[in-house]
Order: structure tokens, then sequence, then C-alpha cells
């Protein structure tokens, strides 16, 4: 009898890091009975969130679907433990397809569990907001916006921030008691770092010594953000070269922050329904809505703005690249 345990983010949590752990520690996983998925067409895999499994043609009304691959080849995957990780998963709104895909596993697997770290919404907004600006097409369906630093709520925004409605369902199918929930915040993570709060899941053996992590999305400044959206904006591809080196020669700059009552009014928005997610999963016995609510991360007034050197700093660039070429 095999377990599968699958990883499904959500994004901007630590995924890309556990991912990359797990490619580059596959002997050590193994040794200790978890046998990780990095497949592709019966190789090892190049991209760890393992993207070519999912079906983004369609995500413009909502959702992304599963390739029927993925599960012909984690049936085939040996290891009584089986494990993936793709935060690709948390594009699914599609409650027929998890439906198909639990169905498609069949008698493979005599259990089936799912874990999803969930970080507070306007937490989780502003790092994704963020990351559509170096990122490619997917963020840019469910995080629009005036480029400041919130996305828009729109109806696709609302899907994927509304806990309840967007990671419910996985309950729904797989069953309550096989979903795990748990909060990406450093101070509640094991040894405050997502690799060991993940091997800690898995019951693996590890020494902290042993982990050694760097962050694999690391915040962009106010200035790469802000001429990130723009050029996406225009219809420039963040892999064409005009793209890559406006971006490099804009040099760092602070990292844009709403004011603190604009993320508490952001904030509101979810509030009842990590309430409603809590009361059926059991998440958090000390905080009702899962999450503290602290908002001291953020300073009184905002810093999302442009002001005259910054603006003078990005069109100068942006002229002296376009005069380079």
């Amino acid at each position: 009898m095999r377990e599968l345990t699958l990883h499904i983010g959500a994004h901007k949590t630590g995924t890309s890091t556990v991912q990359n752990w797990m490619y580059n520690n596959q002997r050590f996983l193994k040794k200790n009975s978890v046998t990780p998925f990095f497949i592709e067409n019966g190789k090892s895999a190049v991209q760890v969130n393992q993207t070519y499994y999912f079906d983004h043609s369609k995500i413009k009304n909502g959702s992304v679907f599963i390739k029927e691959q993925l599960a012909i080849n984690l049936k085939k995957c040996t290891g009584k433990r089986v494990v993936m990780s793709s935060e690709c998963f948390s594009w699914i709104h599609d409650k027929e397809q998890l439906e198909q895909f639990k169905a498609s596993l069949g008698a493979h697997f005599s259990s089936i569990k799912i874990l999803i770290y969930i970080r507070r919404q306007d937490r989780q907004a502003l790092s994704h907001y963020q990351q559509r600006a170096k990122s490619w097409e997917a963020e840019g369906h469910y995080f629009k916006g005036d480029n400041k630093a919130f996305p828009s709520l729109d109806k696709n925004a609302n899907s994927y921030l509304n806990y309840y409605d967007h990671f419910a369902m996985w309950g729904d199918v797989f069953g309550d008691e096989n979903i795990t929930f748990k909060v990406f915040d450093r101070l509640e993570l094991k040894n405050n770092c997502v690799v060991s709060d993940f091997l800690d899941f898995l019951k693996v053996p590890f020494s902290q010594n042993g982990i050694n992590v760097n962050d694999a999305n690391v915040s962009l400044g106010i200035l790469h953000v802000k001429v990130a959206h723009i050029l996406r904006s225009m219809g420039v591809k963040r892999n064409d070269a005009i793209f890559q080196k406006i971006i490099n020669e804009l040099g760092d700059s602070y990292v844009m922050r709403p004011a603190r009552s604009t993320a508490i009014d952001f904030y509101s928005n979810f509030r009842a329904s990590n309430v409603a997610l809590n009361q059926r999963f059991k998440i958090s016995s000390e905080n009702e809505s899962i999450f503290s609510e602290s908002f001291d991360f953020y300073n009184e007034k905002a810093s999302d703005e442009w002001n005259e050197d910054l603006a003078n700093h990005a069109i100068k660039t942006i002229i002296k690249v376009i005069l380079d070429k």
C-alpha cells in the first residue's frame, strides 16, 4: 500500500525553496523512505515546480487544468511514500477536475494527503502582486491593479484570496481528515524554516545544521515593480532582452508597501472566510481567524507611490537602454 502527499502551495509560501531543497536532496529523502516526484517525459525534471503538468490555456476562465500525464507518471513512480510539490495546484478552482484526478489515481495509492501553506491575505497579495512584475502570465490574470502595493480586488483576486472558497473543495474531494493547513509565518514554522517545517510534517528525521536554505524568491524594490508592471502592460514580455536590461539597470530601491490602514482594510475582506476555514479544519486554537492580526509590518504612511527622484531615475534608465540598443 502506498501513500501520496501533494504539497499544493499556496504561492508565495516558500514553495520554490522547498522544491529546490527536495530536488537537491533526493538521495537523503529516499534513504528516509520518501520518494520525491520529479519526472518529465521519463527524465529528471528541469522545472522543479513541474508546471508542464498543468494546462494554463484556460486560466482566463478561472482555473488551470491537470494534464492526464501527471496521474500516469505518479502511478509509475516507485516508492511507498511519494511526495510531489507544485504551487500550480493552487490555480485550480474546478472541483470536477479534482474528482477526476483523484479517480485517475485509482487504487495505486491507499492514502492521499494534501499539505497547504497559507499566508495572511494582505501579505499574500502584497508578495504575489510583486511577483506578477517578474513572473509569467498566470499572475496577470489573477492580480491586476493600478501599480500600487496591493492588486485590485476583482473576481479572480477574490477567488484566490478567499481561502474557504478556494481550498475547502480539496476537503470535499479528498476528505477533511486528509487536508493539513499550515500558517506561513516564520515564527510559526519549525525552527523558523519552511524546509524544516516541511520535513517535520513528513516525519523525516533531520539535523537543522544540515538544512542549508537560500530563499528562492526575493522581494523586488519599488522601481523594479512599477517599471515592470508598466512594461508588461505595454506587451513587453519578461523574457524579452529589453525587459531584462531595463530591470537590471534600474538598481536597488526600497520595497513598496501600503499604509497600515490600507492593509487592515484589505485583510478585513477575508477575515470571515478565515474564521469559517478554521472552524471546519481546526487550523489554529489560538487565533479565531487563523493568523496573527498584528500589522506592525506596515508603516503609518504608504511607500508605494512615485516621487520625483524615482520617476526621473526610471525615465533616464529606460532612455539609456533604448539609446544603447
